[in-house]
């Protein structure tokens, strides 16, 4: 099949939840079928370009739009559209995509995340290309999440903001549910989510996924009761994570283990992240090239999540590489973690600084999770064990009967 993809990023390099997703649907894809790779990043990028066209048979690369506070303040205030709708608003992007569509006929689009559908929707012209949608997230559940998290934390402009776009995002993504041919969910809540919102259709489930050959138990450095944190830092929630952690769970922790040291790695950390780094035994990392090597270092992940829906990769990447995970019930959504099996939950700052202070001080609870945790995610979450599923969603479409 003819088939073309489009993503909010091109996913090169891998080093992000989105990317990493993104990367692998692609490399699966492209063994199987022609794939035009269309998504925003930068076209003078050699090194993306070639990785890229070592799965698709051709990649278009488009610099991504300049979005500031004015333009998100005019889609509050002047228009009923969701904010995600507009975030990639690019004539740029929907001329590439005509100008494709005018060149190749193609069986079917395969649109990764929320974002990317207004730019289809304005490319597409009388193309019948049938419209699989890969959701990211339930994004009406992640606004609906970010809404009672800004509201117990008294963040009133961010409640309200939330509040707002939950119900816009509704009706978008209801809509675009039921204009696709498939739905792809990455959890069995955020299905369930779907579910509620557009109850004709039915999506498949691919979870974010791991390559548990390539994260690999590792030798781990000796322990210096090492809390890690990782993530894109300057998306929402796990900005609101970091904040949650620095200001109520970490002085809990530092003390009863005066000891203990918190690592945060991940790229666009904002200025008020910067700030707690070198006080309280917190370290700011910033963006590195190979995250296993901070597994390594780690005793215990945090997931200290309050925001958001699905499978967070970190959560199975550092299961996988038998490093004990601390989360939310949130933070391990999709994953199917048992309480003291595979991972330890909490859901109070109390809770949680106490989960963290046990194992830090517990090798063998670390070393029961490690273990149960890598059996969880080779079972259920290695992409060998995903990735059909998606083969048998492009059979499907080839029915008139499928809807």
């Amino acid at each position: 099949m003819r088939i073309l993809m489009l993503a909010p990023r091109v996913p090169y390099p891998p080093d992000h939840g989105a990317a990493l997703r993104n990367l692998y649907l692609l490399r699966w894809l492209g063994v199987r079928h022609e794939v035009t790779l269309a998504g925003f990043g930068n076209p003078n990028d050699e090194e993306a370009s070639r990785a890229l066209r070592q799965s698709a048979h051709r990649v278009e690369i488009v610099p991504p739009p300049r979005r500031g506070p004015t333009d998100r303040l005019r889609v509050l205030f002047g228009s009923i559209g969701a904010d995600l709708a507009y975030r990639l608003w690019s004539p740029a992007m929907i001329g590439r995509l005509r100008a494709l569509l005018a060149e190749e006929t193609y069986d079917a689009v395969q649109i990764e995340g929320l974002e990317m559908v207004a730019l289809w929707n304005a490319a597409r012209g009388d193309s019948r290309a049938a419209v699989i949608f890969d959701e990211h997230n339930a994004e009406y559940v992640l606004q609906a999440s970010a809404y009672l998290a800004s509201r117990a934390a008294g963040d009133w402009p961010g409640a309200v903001y939330s509040w707002i776009q939950a119900g816009r995002l509704r009706r978008f993504e209801r809509q675009t549910l039921r204009s696709a041919r498939r739905v792809i969910a990455v959890s069995e809540q955020d299905r369930a989510a779907l579910r509620r919102l557009a109850p004709d259709v039915q999506p498949a489930l691919i979870p974010n996924g791991v390559d548990t050959g390539y994260y690999t138990p590792l030798e781990r450095v000796a322990s210096h009761q090492v809390v890690l944190f990782i993530g894109k830092l300057d998306y929402r929630p796990n900005l609101d994570a970091m904040d949650w952690l620095t200001s109520q769970i970490w002085p809990r922790v530092r003390a009863a283990a005066p000891s203990a040291r918190l690592l945060i790695v991940g790229r666009d950390a904002p200025a008020r992240i910067l700030r707690v780094g070198g006080r309280d035994g917190i370290e700011v990392i910033g963006p590195v090239a190979d995250e296993r090597e901070w597994f390594a270092r780690a005793d215990v992940l945090a997931v200290p999540m309050r925001m958001g829906s699905g499978v967070r990769l970190k959560v199975v990447q550092a299961m996988a590489t038998g490093t004990p995970v601390i989360s939310t019930t949130l933070g391990m959504s999709g994953v199917g973690a048992r309480d003291g099996v595979h991972a330890s939950l909490a859901d109070t700052a109390e809770e949680f600084a106490a989960r963290t202070v046990e194992a830090l001080e517990n090798p063998k609870l670390r070393a029961d999770l490690a273990r149960n945790g890598r059996e969880l995610v080779v079972r259920e979450f290695d992409w060998h064990v995903l990735l059909p599923e998606l083969d048998r969603i492009y059979q499907s479409i080839t029915s008139p009967t499928t809807t």
